[in-house]
């Protein structure tokens, strides 16, 4: 009051008379720009620095406020002074944690949903502020018009083609870089070996042969592939263009046997006439040869979907140097060949016995991606002509799908952060029968919603497993005194075995409330979670307290502070109460009895002593009162005598 009416010139002053006092000043000093936030020291954060800089400037009084940074020993680097001047504030986070007795509570009152607690958080504020948005949104989604597929084959099949070709894709990234970079594979991609390898719209897959294996000139593979025909309607003019060039350039004459050459031989055997090696042809290489489109065209690693266990035999100096129609039909014939068992690719390599693979994760994979393979390949949308504009359309589909789900999502209470850990939770719940499927609370959900002082949890499965029933009331309470006490590290305790015993049981059933909570994926560590909610280190100072030992020396057998002792032994007593109402609910009266008489023997002596501040109260009011009655004597002095005095205030001070 004194430094806002201008009284004081000067104010020291901790960082608190700056959070919420509307204090202003004319100048605002830093002594330092580090402080010690309890456990070390570090530098003012932004949002601090900020709510006490922001003192500096009287409204109505002072133009411009003024802020000054005292540099005693060294000054301060200017990325330190940028970042606690124009840096950004600490991100508020919401507190709210869900708990099992919260979730217990709520489900016991009709009225009131777990979801509607945890949309009113601070953590959901955003969300649920864009909720109105969002159905505006939704809405503009749902009346676009959709578009569908014509399928020039009957009933479209698009979608089942897509969404397998989405699946085989997450699998074909891990095998190309797995699989078919491996020396494994590469000695198997030989001259003539079988092959598929991807289309150039990656969305069909061609059997090819490979023709020439990469060389010092050239990196990539030359491989023959099938391709499929597109129809006049959906082919560009360059390449009919092409086409026709190709189909004039390797147009042939029928001539009789007798008098054709030996570049006339259309079914030849392999020759025997020994290449230079050279590639007479621009790819990639188009043409038609058996009624099958056929290119030759260069193929890296990368591009080879897998490798066929079938060979054929090409003669390559024909194919690449002489260009030969004849060798050209040989070999498509016998890709056609491979295909007459149904399937419409060849069987892939084994990749364990052929391509020495030992991770079982990825032979599994590509097992997965070999019947993908084969399955689209049974597919009527593979090598229709159409496949290209379907699959686009179908992209679009799935993209429309995909953008109302993930709106609706939003705007439903499965998209609440907390969501995953409440349903864990419920199903911990269920799992351990304080719930029933149609989430009723059970008597064993009643009697954790008593337990407040301790984890419910292991509290109630320590009543229900009957942990307390073969212990007397002073080792009961002792034992019970780990649910309260909160210090961490304590010095060696030494327990009866009777006590040792009765400790062991309930960290294993700490444990195994944790790795259930672990198991339905809680963010839950057992040995830390038993850890947390268990400590045993004021169990011998109980136990002795509760037999009768002076506070005194009870003291001697820890190095826990005393008021640390009394602050424990007092909500020891609360949870006694707890566990008295659990046993009632129950209908336990021999657990009943043993909680009330285990409260009875902790209450004595200092632990339980009347508060010194309410104590000082009463004797601060019984002293005004009596100087009240005092002054009434006093003014009847003058008209009684001294008996009559001394009868007064004996009455006067009675009570």
């Amino acid at each position: 009051m004194l430094f806002c009416r201008g009284l004081v010139k000067v104010l020291f002053s901790t960082e608190t008379f700056a959070m919420g006092v509307n204090a202003p000043a004319r100048t605002v000093v830093f002594d330092s720009l580090r402080k010690f936030d309890g456990k070390e020291f570090r530098q003012l954060l932004p949002g601090e620095y900020t709510q006490m800089a922001g003192r500096a400037g009287r409204r109505g009084l002072d133009k411009n406020g003024t802020v000054v940074v005292m540099c005693r020993d060294e000054i301060p680097f200017e990325n330190d002074l940028k970042h606690v001047i124009v840096g950004t504030a600490t991100r508020l986070e919401s507190q709210f944690r869900l708990t099992y007795i919260m979730i217990l509570h709520l489900l016991r009152v009709e009225e009131l949903k777990v979801e509607d607690m945890l949309k009113r958080s601070f953590a959901e504020f955003h969300a649920q502020k864009k909720l109105p948005e969002q159905q505006q949104l939704l809405m503009r989604k749902l009346a676009q018009p959709t578009k569908s597929v014509e399928c020039i084959k009957g009933e479209p099949a698009i979608e089942e083609y897509y969404d397998m070709y989405l699946e085989a894709e997450k699998y074909s990234h891990q095998i190309a870089e797995a699989v078919m970079q491996s020396p494994a594979s590469q000695q198997y991609l030989t001259l003539g070996r079988a092959v598929v390898v991807k289309s150039q719209s990656a969305q069909d897959h061609l059997l090819g042969v490979v023709v020439k294996t990469p060389s010092s000139n050239n990196r990539q593979y030359i491989v023959l592939v099938l391709t499929p025909e597109l129809p006049s309607t959906l082919e560009t003019s360059s390449d009919a263009s092409n086409r026709k060039d190709q189909k004039n350039s390797e147009m042939q004459i029928l001539v009789p046997k007798s008098r054709r050459g030996y570049d006339d031989e259309y079914c030849s055997s392999v020759t025997s006439r020994k290449g230079t090696g050279a590639v007479n042809i621009k790819l990639p290489h188009c043409g038609n040869a058996a009624g099958m489109n056929y290119e030759v065209r260069g193929v890296d690693n990368k591009d080879f979907l897998y490798i066929c266990v079938k060979k054929i035999k090409i003669d390559q100096v024909r194919l690449l140097e002489d260009v030969s129609a004849g060798a050209y039909s040989n070999a498509i014939q016998q890709l056609l060949g491979l295909k007459s068992e149904g399937n419409k690719y060849p069987p892939a390599l084994d990749p364990v016995k052929d391509l020495k693979l030992k991770d079982m994760n990825l032979v599994e994979a590509y097992y997965k991606w070999n019947n993908l393979l084969q399955k689209m390949a049974q597919n009527k949308c593979h090598g229709c002509i159409k496949l290209d504009e379907h699959m686009k359309l179908a992209k679009e589909l799935e993209l429309h799908r995909a953008e109302v789900n993930a709106l609706r999502f939003e705007m439903s209470d499965e998209a609440l952060q907390q969501m995953p850990d409440f349903q864990g939770r419920i199903d911990v719940l269920k799992e351990i029968g304080c719930i029933d499927a149609d989430l009723v609370v059970q008597i064993k959900g009643r009697v954790a919603c008593e337990m407040n002082s301790g984890e419910e949890l292991i509290c109630t499965e320590c009543l229900f497993e009957n942990q307390l029933d073969d212990l007397e009331p002073e080792e009961a309470v002792a034992i019970m005194s780990s649910f309260v006490f909160q210090q961490k590290e304590t010095s060696e305790s030494f327990l009866t075995p009777k006590l040792s015993q009765a400790k062991k049981r309930l960290h294993e059933t700490a444990i195994r409330l944790g790795e259930l909570q672990a198991q339905f994926n809680l963010p839950i560590d057992p040995k830390e979670y038993a850890q947390e909610n268990l400590k045993f280190g004021l169990v011998e100072v109980v136990y002795e307290w509760a037999k009768g030992t002076p506070f005194a020396e009870i003291c001697e057998l820890t190095d826990v502070p005393e008021g640390v002792i009394v602050r424990t032994i007092v909500r020891l007593d609360e949870t006694c109460r707890e566990f008295r109402n659990a046993a009632a609910i129950m209908g336990n009266s021999a657990l009943y009895k043993k909680m009330e008489t285990a409260s009875n023997v902790i209450k004595r002596d200092i632990v339980f002593a009347a508060s010194l501040y309410i104590t000082g109260f009463c004797i601060y009011v019984f002293v005004l009162k009596l100087l009240h009655k005092t002054w009434v004597l006093v003014y009847h002095l003058n008209v009684i005598d001294a008996k009559q005095a001394v009868d007064l205030l004996k009455l006067e001070t009675s009570d």
